[in-house]
C-alpha cells in the first residue's frame, strides 16, 4: 500500500506558528468536531497549556475543515508532532460527549 501524503495546506498551517504557540515543555492538544455522522471535520482548534496547566485556545486550523481525522494525524506527524497510541495502534483521542469533541494530546519530541 502506498502512503498518502497529508494535505499540504494543513501541514503548513500546523507547522507555521509552532514556535510561538508553545515552548517545548508545555502541553498541546488539538480538538476536533466531526461534521454530522461522516468522517469529515467541521472544526479543529489548537489548545496549549502553560506551566500552571491553564489551557488556552490558540488557533483555529481552518485548513482541517472538510478533511478527516486521519488527514489531521498525517499532517501532525509531517509537522514533527507525535501522539500516544492505544494498545491496538490507533491515536489516543479523548471524547467529550457534552460538546461532541475529540481531543488528541500532541508533543514535539525534540
Amino acid at each position: 500500500m502506498t502512503a498518502v501524503a497529508p494535505p499540504a495546506a494543513l501541514v503548513e498551517q500546523v507547522r507555521a506558528p509552532v514556535e510561538e504557540w508553545h515552548p517545548r515543555l508545555h502541553p498541546v492538544s488539538v480538538r476536533v468536531r466531526l461534521d454530522g455522522t461522516g468522517p469529515e471535520l467541521s472544526s479543529c482548534e489548537v489548545w496549549t497549556g502553560d506551566a500552571d496547566t491553564v489551557w488556552a485556545r490558540r488557533a483555529d486550523l481552518v485548513a482541517a475543515a472538510g478533511h478527516t481525522m486521519l488527514d489531521l494525524e498525517r499532517a501532525l506527524v509531517a509537522a514533527g508532532y507525535v501522539y500516544d497510541l492505544t494498545p491496538d495502534g490507533r491515536p489516543k483521542y479523548r471524547f467529550d460527549a457534552n460538546d461532541r469533541r475529540y481531543t488528541l494530546d500532541i508533543t514535539r519530541p525534540w
